[in-house]
C-alpha cells in the first residue's frame, strides 16, 4: 500500500459555519456522488470499502497533533490484497468483473456466512470537494441504506500538519474529536441493532 503523506481531520455533524467558510475560501469546488461498500472488521486502524467493484484499502499509520495519516491501495486481485481482506476478496469474487463475467456485489454479499468477521454496509455518499491551495477539503452526506439515517461530515487533508491546524482553527472545529469514516458508520449501524 502506499502512503503518499496526507493527514486527515474529519469531524461529524452540520457545522454550518464551517462549511460556508470552505466554500467561500475554495479555489475550485466538485461535486460527486458514490455507492460504496464498507467492509468493517474489529481493527479500526484498517478502512476498507468497495467501489466500482475495486476493493480500496486504508490502514492507519500515523497521527500527529489529531491528525490521521493514512496509507491506501486499490486491490484488484486476491494476490495483491493483504489479510483479513484477501480471504473476503475471494469469497466476494470481486475478480469477476475483470473477468468480463456479470456481477452483482449485493448478492455476493448476502452468501456471506452469518458468522463472518466482517460487518457490510452499504451507503450513498454525496460529497463537495474543496480546493485550498495545497490542502483539500470535503463536506459529505452518507446515507446508511439499512437505517436510512444521513450522516454529515467535513474534513480537511494535506500534506502539511501546521497549515491543517491553521484552518482547522480558522473553521472552529479544533476542539472536535477526530473520527473516520469506517468509525462512525459502524457505530451507527450498531447502535441501530440495538433499538427495540
Amino acid at each position: 500500500m502506499s502512503c503518499d503523506g496526507t493527514y486527515e481531520f474529519r469531524v461529524w455533524g452540520k457545522h454550518t459555519k464551517a462549511r460556508k467558510m470552505l466554500k467561500s475560501l475554495a479555489s475550485a469546488v466538485t461535486v460527486e456522488e458514490f455507492e460504496d461498500c464498507y467492509l468493517i472488521v474489529d481493527d479500526p486502524t484498517w478502512n476498507a470499502k468497495v467501489r466500482d467493484n475495486t476493493l480500496k484499502i486504508k490502514r492507519l499509520v500515523d497521527e500527529r497533533k489529531g491528525f490521521e495519516q493514512w496509507s491506501a491501495g486499490r486491490h484488484r486481485s486476491a494476490d495483491s490484497t493483504p489479510s483479513p481482506f484477501d480471504d473476503l476478496f475471494e469469497r466476494l469474487r470481486l475478480d469477476r468483473p475483470q473477468r468480463g463475467k456479470k456481477y452483482n456485489l449485493p448478492r455476493e454479499v448476502r452468501k456471506l456466512d452469518d458468522d463472518s468477521d466482517v460487518r457490510v454496509v452499504f451507503v450513498t455518499k454525496r460529497r463537495r470537494r474543496y480546493q485550498l491551495g495545497d490542502i483539500k477539503a470535503e463536506v459529505t452526506d452518507i446515507e446508511i441504506h439499512e437505517t436510512d439515517q444521513v450522516l454529515r461530515t467535513l474534513s480537511i487533508q494535506g500534506h502539511d500538519v501546521k497549515e491543517l491546524s491553521r484552518l482547522r482553527k480558522k473553521l472552529g472545529i479544533r476542539d472536535e474529536p477526530n473520527v473516520a469514516m469506517h468509525q462512525l458508520i459502524e457505530a451507527e449501524v450498531l447502535d441501530a441493532d440495538t433499538i427495540p
